[in-house]
């Protein structure tokens, strides 16, 4: 689904960014925790899918909160009231002509919705609250906080300190959302969240509000019904805040899901959005159904690694993940054999990391409703799964027939009786390296002869200068599906240990110093400018440009900012290599060009995809 059109409304002088999706009978105001970016939120699927289901039966409204996302993000709104915000939102249905409307808080933003509904108790239908925090720092006065200020700078420290970086995501992701910590794809746009969201700054300013709220008193004035929902086994906020909420708001009703994650979308999300349509009164809306050929994958994977992996892989191929008539999970393809090219993928990337995942694809009729799909077809991969040796893709006869022409090459076929009324099928094992066809001539070449490259590719023969890109596309066409770690193609060896670099200092002492100097003359020369009534305009430029120079130089607590370690910069460094050799492969094979940008992936683990097997003659002196 594509982000649907953002708008502005004002209040005061604050231009507040705002989106509506579907056209439900209740309107539903998302009110998000700490970050925002209303554009980035649609990139990730996880997301995506839980936004496109609540937009079912409602009319869902998004926001940016002032300071952050595309809201207006000066100075002075990096860290609003609560008050502030309650107008924010008032300003926002105004302008979609939403005279009463339900909220669903999230973490934070149960502070904002539960206020508003004590502010406007005439404009509020219903509140849920998710993952709610009474009061998040711990103290003398407020022993039913959730962490002390010790606790708070371990777990928040380095999320502040390494902020929209691998690093800072990785951080967060592994304090709010565990069950997506190893999944790199998820990271990448975690990271990209965050430096589109806020400033280092900024988060820090906010967070130093946030973290002091109060809102014992407040829950106790809420008289719109409340859901208040929290999984036990939330990492950051305890069960036990979720009991206090929901008993200083009168009627509260209070239901607690399993899992792990805080926010709501990673991991079990459904029953969430259950939970919340139940509590609207919408009956649930008759998922759309049709009968048509799709391709089915499952595989073994039952650990939160695997499971991750496989989600990793099934995005890569546009594969969705659904539950089957036997009510096993799957991923459903379009295209037979994205299916088993990312069965192969899942796979090999298992085996490199000591496990031996089956994986199993069938292609049949099915009915498909939303994330359920039915019929005798969907049966058939759990069930042929049982039947497949480890570390292999096995495919039906079904899926071996409709993906001639695309390079897949099968080792072996037997029959295979399966439960009843399934039958008797026809089973092949999908071939890897080695048990390809001997002798068959490679028609790809990327070959490195001297300080050139010979390069063939579908009959045109080309020959490029060397260079660092040349080398890591040489790698990874060498094993295709196979994910390699930026450290390893810096170090131009699988397994290379990540190196660890002297800390380097953002901005120097010595600037520092000069900088500081500097501001204080430019204070008086402002002041004096201003005395005699002369122009101000630059020396007020070049101190902010100052100020935002040293606000750089310095991360939580005061302590003095150094670069990113050997794997940010082994990624960026590995991105840039390889677009210059793909740009100058572009110039002199354009059809290489592309099936090369449609094929490598790039980020902190890279790899070749191709939808068609290639044979590649790699290596060279």
């Amino acid at each position: 689904m594509r982000a649907p059109e953002t708008h502005y409304a004002r209040t005061g002088d604050v231009e507040i960014a705002y989106q509506t999706v579907g056209d439900g009978p209740v309107d539903l105001v998302w009110a998000f925790g700490l970050m925002t970016h209303l554009e980035v939120k649609w990139e990730e699927p996880s997301l995506t899918a839980m936004l496109e289901e609540l937009s079912r039966f409602t009319r869902l409204i998004l926001f940016d909160r002032r300071g952050c996302g595309l809201s207006d993000r000066g100075d002075r709104h990096l860290a609003p009231t609560l008050e502030e915000r309650v107008q924010d939102v008032v300003a926002v249905l105004d302008a979609v002509g939403s005279e009463r409307a339900s909220f669903f808080g999230v973490s934070e933003g149960c502070a904002l919705a539960a206020l508003f509904a004590s502010m406007h108790p005439q404009r509020t239908e219903r509140i849920i609250l998710y993952g709610g925090i009474s009061r998040l720092l711990r103290d003398g006065d407020h022993p039913w906080g959730v962490l002390d200020e010790t606790e708070y700078d371990a777990a928040f420290g380095p999320v502040f300190q390494h902020w929209g970086t691998p690093e800072g995501a990785t951080a967060q992701v592994s304090l709010i959302a565990p069950s997506a910590a190893d999944d790199p794809d998820y990271l990448a746009w975690f990271a990209r969240q965050q430096r589109l969201a806020l400033s280092r700054d900024a988060v820090v300013r906010f967070m130093d509000t946030a973290k002091r709220y109060d809102l014992d008193d407040v829950f106790q004035t809420v008289r719109a019904p409340t859901l208040v929902v929290h999984r036990s086994g939330d990492t950051v906020v305890p069960t036990s805040s979720a009991r206090r909420i929901a008993s200083r708001i009168p009627g509260a009703r209070l239901v607690e899901l399993p899992g792990v994650d805080h926010l709501p979308y990673v991991g079990d999300a459904a029953s969430i959005v259950d939970a919340v349509r139940e509590f609207l009164g919408v009956p649930a809306p008759p998922a759309p159904t049709d009968h048509r050929l799709v391709t089915l994958l499952a595989t073994d994977a039952h650990d939160p690694d695997s499971l991750a992996l496989v989600r990793r892989h099934a995005r890569r191929w546009d594969g969705v993940e659904v539950t089957t008539a036997s009510g096993d999970g799957a991923i459903r393809f379009d295209s037979a054999t994205h299916a088993v090219r990312c069965g192969l993928g899942v796979v090999r990337a298992a085996h490199d990391g000591g496990v031996a995942l089956r994986a199993a694809v069938h292609t049949g009729e099915c009915e498909v409703g939303g994330p359920i799909v039915r019929g005798p077809a969907s049966r058939v991969p759990a069930a042929l799964l049982r039947h497949g040796p480890p570390g292999r893709v096995v495919v039906s006869g079904t899926v071996r027939d409709v993906v001639p022409g695309s390079g897949i090459v099968f080792a072996a076929e037997q029959r295979v009786r399966l439960p009843d009324p399934l039958g008797e099928i026809t089973m092949t094992t999908v071939a890897v390296p080695g048990e390809e066809e001997a002798g068959r001539t490679p028609e790809q070449v990327f070959r490195r002869d001297g300080e050139y490259w010979t390069v063939a590719f579908e009959g045109r023969v080309v020959t490029l200068r060397d260079s660092k890109g040349m080398h890591d596309l040489a790698t990874l066409l060498a094993e295709p599906g196979r994910e390699r770690h930026v450290l390893d193609l810096c170090a131009g060896e699988a397994g290379a240990a990540p190196r660890t670099a002297p800390s380097q200092e953002v901005v120097d002492g010595q600037a520092r110093a000069d900088y500081r100097r500097r501001l204080a003359e430019l204070d008086e020369a402002v002041r004096e400018a201003e005395a005699l009534g002369g122009s101000t305009e630059a020396l007020v430029e070049e101190r902010d440009w100052l100020v935002r120079e040293l606000a750089t130089a310095y991360g939580v607590g005061g302590r003095v900012r150094t670069v990113p370690d050997d794997a940010e910069r082994a990624r960026k460094a590995v991105y840039r290599r390889v677009a210059d050799a793909l740009r100058r492969i572009e110039q002199a094979h354009p059809e290489l060009g592309r099936h090369l940008r449609h094929s490598v992936h790039t980020g902190t683990y890279c790899s070749y995809d191709p939808e068609r097997a290639l044979r590649w003659v790699t290596g060279g002196a």
